[in-house]
């Protein structure tokens, strides 16, 4: 039979064109180190071209941010963690600037930063990327966040659902919302989720759970537009209209395509995309994910079918998917395009890698499209290229030169999917770990660490396993996520309080009740050296909870997931077996891609930087706190008032054996301050009162202490603007350091 097929492809090369037949040829598998390469090349030719034109936070960069963010999480390349983070702090951690009546905000176009479009979907794009950088602290700054909660919990608060009326409006909000759902447990974040999708496939899905076969029923506010057509239940295409305004018949393709529906490559990229994400982060216990699985699987195939390959077996999708003649021209007579063909083969790749789409169905499909990126799309210097132009439906061919941003975020998110099909989660790196364990806590039997929100901390009674069950201490879980735990000792009764749910539990009983209604375990709470430990099934699933278990390693993670690694992230398994057993975060080390030009001092080995800060000022609107952090010394903190404070934190405390600042305009100004430390941020001692030396780039003072918070007061400068107090970076520096003090 596998004779046959590739005889049958043989010939249909010769014709040009091969039909897109799943399972149909074996082709080669890339190997890992070769598609990091690729991923590397395309990431820093487009930093590289970008390092001063970082972009705005509308949906272009937003989607190109979220490819960097994966890209770093594979990698663990800190250079493009700080060049995110840079877009961010420059954005302010906003979308929409909009600060005003918040009853005037909108949800239609708008690409004006200023307008009141604060609910327009391209606008909260950038909340994926702020929402990531939040979770990869330690310290949590509650800013980074704040403007994403605030305009999304703003939208939930209205009777609307109406907010995602066209296809690529799934990717640019559907994650911000499960990921906002895991930093906050607030359930409503997964309601509105449901809700806001049920309008957007009623709106324009041409699926069994979409566009209704009569005007009703809807579930929904959506409703054919004028011109359109109910779907037809025989005739379902399982792939999305752009909006209402491109429903069969309307907007037809020219010509003799007048009678083909007209579904746009990129448009349901951006859907395939944004459904990948979202399964990876919404609950395995969630009421509604039934739905969004079987519109994934059922949009796979149909994305499958659609495929066109070239004579040189490269797999691709045209502009309009079932028109393969469209969108063709004399310099691009196959009808290439990269952005629809990128979030697809992500898409497809993702599906492979979790266990949710079958391999042997798939993954020629997904490596034709990985072939066409690397040997059609990626050029030789890391341009990504053949890249339809910003529009929103099938138009004129796209030419090798053109490129944009949001096609390199999802070339980078393809790559990564394929470095994971190809050769697992490999490295000693730690962002990834992250990403996995968000709204997670983990702990090993036998062992007194317990892992959560990128902390390890020491428990006094360690979880065990006893007849076949697993005892955990409840403090320890409970507030790990993020309930409440009282011990009544005259009733022994054990009541742990999250929000609207109250678990109250008895030790020696396997009787217990959620909210008062009555249940009952098949092991009971038990007293282990004067600690409590409880049934570790029955209380995560008391507080609604999922568990995930290893026999192997004897890991029991609680929170989101029954299977919390794919089998390609074996390595993130052993990484996080090894901090349980070690109680110790892991290292890595971290090429540095020259995108900063940094000065020698900020080179330093021994050097650190904090990894949060407060003011007591209102910083100036672009040159916020954390810039003077943030490993780049082109960017910088600055207020103009006497007297104020600004205190930074290492995030534990440290030898710091020198500080070194380094200050805006030093050629031209000195500026004064003092420098106060602190172990616990309540009592601190001053170090220095001291000023700057015209012409010296980083000043370097002696410490010689112990201290995790460095307080700097403004003392003004000696120019005609004597107020201003602009710091560009400050870092401190351990025992070991080769920097030579330069203040006194």
């Amino acid at each position: 039979m596998k004779k046959l097929l590739s005889a049958l492809l043989a010939v249909a090369m010769l014709a040009g064109v091969i039909p897109a037949m799943a399972g149909a040829a074996e082709l080669p598998v890339m190997g890992r180190d070769e598609v990091v390469q690729y991923i590397e090349k395309v990431n820093d030719y487009w930093i590289n071209n970008h390092k001063n034109d970082i972009g705005s936070a509308f949906w272009e960069r937003g989607a190109y941010n979220a490819g960097n963010m994966e890209a770093y999480m594979l990698t663990g390349i800190e250079s493009y963690r700080l060049y995110s983070q840079k877009w961010a702090l420059a954005n302010m951690w906003m979308g929409n600037r909009n600060t005003g009546d918040k009853s005037k905000w909108t949800w239609g176009y708008t690409g004006d930063v200023n307008s009141t479009g604060a609910m327009f979907g391209d606008w909260q794009t950038c909340f994926q990327t702020y929402i990531d950088l939040y979770n990869f602290d330690t310290v949590k700054d509650e800013s980074k966040i704040a403007r994403a909660r605030e305009v999304m919990e703003y939208e939930m608060s209205k009777d609307n659902d109406d907010f995602w009326w066209w296809a690529d409006g799934l990717f640019m909000v559907m994650p911000v919302m499960a990921k906002l759902y895991l930093v906050t447990d607030n359930e409503l974040y997964l309601d509105k989720l449901y809700e806001y999708f049920t309008y957007a496939i009623e709106l324009m899905y041409d699926g069994e759970e979409g566009i209704p076969t009569s005007g009703e029923p809807y579930k929904s506010s959506a409703k054919l537009s004028d011109g359109a057509q109910p779907s037809t239940a025989d005739d379902f295409k399982h792939l999305f209209f752009r909006d209402a305004g491109y429903v069969f018949p309307r907007n037809p393709l020219p010509g003799e395509l007048a009678s083909t529906k007209n579904f746009w490559a990129r448009g349901n990229g951006w859907v395939f995309a944004a459904l990948a994400k979202i399964l990876q982060d919404t609950p395995d216990n969630w009421e509604h994910r039934p739905l969004f699985l079987k519109i994934y699987t059922d949009f796979a195939a149909a994305i499958r079918d659609c495929q066109k390959v070239d004579g040189q077996g490269r797999g691709f999708w045209t502009q309009s998917m079932l028109a393969h003649s469209y969108s063709c021209s004399d310099d691009n007579p196959q009808g290439y395009e990269t952005s629809g063909t990128a979030f697809f083969t992500y898409g497809f790749l993702w599906g492979i890698n979790s266990g949710i789409l079958p391999e042997a169905d798939y993954i020629d499909c997904a490596l034709r499209g990985w072939k066409y990126l690397t040997e059609v799309a990626i050029q030789p210097d890391g341009k990504v290229g053949y890249v339809q132009w910003v529009g929103g439906e099938a138009g004129k061919a796209a030419v090798y030169d053109n490129t944009q941003d949001f096609a390199v975020g999802a070339t980078l998110l393809a790559g990564c999917e394929m470095a994971r099909y190809s050769g697992g989660m490999v490295g000693s790196f730690y962002p990834y770990l992250q990403k996995r364990t968000v709204a997670t806590v983990s702990m090993k039997l036998g062992s007194p660490y317990v892992y959560s929100n990128n902390k390890v901390d020491e428990i006094e009674a360690a979880p065990y396993a006893e007849n076949g069950r697993t005892y955990v201490p409840v403090r320890a879980i409970a507030e790990a996520l993020g309930a409440t735990v009282d011990y009544d000792g005259a009733t022994q009764n054990i009541t742990v309080t999250k929000k609207d749910r109250t678990v109250v539990m008895t030790i020696g009983s396997t009787d217990y009740t959620v909210n008062g209604e009555a249940k009952t375990m098949d092991a009971m709470p038990a007293v282990v050296n004067e600690r409590t430990l409880v049934p570790l099934r029955a209380v995560s699933e008391a507080l609604g909870k999922v568990v995930y278990w290893n026999g192997d390693r004897q890991i029991v993670s609680v929170g989101q997931k029954e299977n919390l690694f794919y089998p390609c992230e074996a390595g993130m398994l052993d990484m996080l077996d090894g901090i349980l057993t070690t109680g110790q975060i892991p290292t890595w080390e971290s090429a540095d891609k020259g995108f900063v030009d940094y000065v020698a001092e900020l080179h330093d080995p021994a050097a650190f930087s904090p990894v949060a800060a407060s003011t007591d000022c209102e910083p100036e609107a672009f040159n916020c706190i954390e810039m003077a952090f943030d490993k780049d010394p082109s960017t910088r903190y600055a207020n103009d008032t006497v007297g104020t404070t600004a205190t930074f934190d290492f995030g534990e405390v440290k030898t710091v054996a020198k500080l070194g600042l380094y200050f805006w305009m030093y050629n031209e100004r000195s500026t004064s301050f003092s420098v106060e430390i602190s172990s616990d941020g309540v009592n601190f001692t001053k170090v220095c009162d001291g000023a700057t030396a015209k012409g010296v780039q980083v000043n370097v003072l002696d410490i010689g202490a112990d201290a995790r918070y460095i307080r700097l007061t403004n003392r003004g400068n000696d120019s005609d603007r004597a107020n201003w107090f602009n710091l560009l970076e400050i870092v401190g520096y351990g025992p070991d350091t080769a920097v030579e003090t330069t203040v006194k």
